[in-house]
């Protein structure tokens, strides 16, 4: 028996530092295990945080039953400043494609955060025990900027199995945090392979993967990607495939004051190095090119940005190091017009995928060439 993961997010600061974020509210989201197990343990970071938090409950309710969440025999606990903690092991038999509904009231504030689950719903207070819920309430600013609820603490939810799965990992930005390509790109290996592999979101958005963002909200965009893969990638048990989604980001931040920290030679440098580091580990790895981002923002993105872009994408698409390169950019761009995103596949933005993009990405996967099958 082992455990493995069935939902993981990559930890970053919370959105604006914090001054945004709430307490005494509980949220609620749905997760649909890629492995049936028999036990279920909960993950929760505080990498961020300067003094512990608190968790004032966690339920998981699937057919209709709750199902508490402890540590220390405790349904209330806090979490200490540091890597991260588990809970206590919960005899909780799951079913591989049966959806479990989670509950997490926090009682403080929490600094590690991240804003992956599109369905996810806050309510004041606590609703963790409720059989029935009550009406939802989005903040202003959320609706304003498009922002998802975010989901504060937990970083990763695994289950006690006999069937141990291969850890596929999306390394990315928000076009992989926003999970529209990833889940339909899960239910896919699920259907195909029975859960000897399952895919983990490791997106955050806003990161780049040579570049910082400064600023109050550069912060919850997470440490760029060459200084949290170690954390948020290498660290997986039972790793076998790592698909690098990273750069479109970089791209938009390139000027005279930034090239000394990106251009596509630094870019290709740090690609190559974090390939033969897995490589060496015996990791697949799996390339996505950028896609279009002309549009998303109506001023400052600059003809020298483009350019870098494509000259990523130019260099990925010609390199012979990865195990399989994946066309986001020859699938989502305007065929009439490559330097755009299609109009049936964006947001409304220009940049980031809708479902129909997602759904576009995560059927064009060949599955074989993704695990290695092939």
């Amino acid at each position: 028996m082992d455990w493995t993961p069935i939902w993981h997010q990559a930890a970053a600061p919370a959105f604006a530092m914090g001054l945004l974020a709430g307490k005494k509210k509980t949220v609620v989201f749905h997760v649909t295990p890629q492995v049936s197990g028999e036990k279920l343990r909960v993950r929760f970071s505080n990498y961020y945080g300067k003094k512990p938090y608190a968790i004032g409950g966690l339920t998981i309710w699937a057919q209709g039953k709750m199902h508490p969440v402890t540590s220390g025999g405790s349904g209330s606990f806090s979490v200490p400043v540091g890597e991260s903690c588990y809970s206590d092991e919960i005899p909780f038999p799951t079913a591989q494609g049966e959806e479990l509904e989670i509950r997490l009231y926090y009682a403080s504030k929490v600094m590690d955060s991240n804003m992956t689950e599109e369905a996810a719903v806050v309510y004041p207070g606590d609703h963790t025990g409720d059989k029935e819920l009550p009406p939802a309430r989005r903040e202003g600013y959320k609706e304003q900027y498009n922002l998802y609820e975010a989901v504060p603490g937990m970083d990763q939810i695994d289950v006690l199995t006999g069937q141990p799965s291969k850890i596929i990992a999306a390394f990315g930005d928000s076009i992989t945090a926003m999970n529209r390509w990833v889940k339909p790109l899960q239910k896919r290996l699920s259907d195909a392979y029975g859960g000897r592999y399952a895919l983990m979101n490791a997106g955050i958005s806003g990161n780049c993967l040579l570049y910082d963002v400064p600023g109050l909200m550069g912060a919850s965009y997470g440490e760029k990607g060459v200084s949290r893969f170690e954390r948020d990638v290498l660290r997986f048990d039972g790793l076998h495939g790592v698909i690098l989604a990273l750069g479109v980001n970089d791209a938009a931040y390139y000027s005279k004051k930034t090239e000394a920290a990106i251009s596509l030679e630094k870019y290709a440098s740090a690609v190559t190095g974090v390939v033969e580091r897995l490589h060496k580990a015996g990791v697949r790895v799996i390339a996505q090119t950028l896609p279009p981002r002309i549009g998303f923002v109506k001023k400052g993105y600059t003809p020298e940005m483009e350019a870098l872009r494509v000259s990523i994408n130019g260099w990925i698409r010609e390199s012979a190091m990865f195990d399989y390169v994946f066309d986001a950019d020859a699938l989502l761009r305007d065929q009439n017009d490559p330097s755009v995103t299609d109009e049936r596949y964006h947001q409304g933005d220009h940049l980031h995928p809708n479902q129909a993009g997602g759904t576009l990405l995560a059927q064009a996967y060949d599955l074989k060439h993704l695990t290695g099958e092939a």
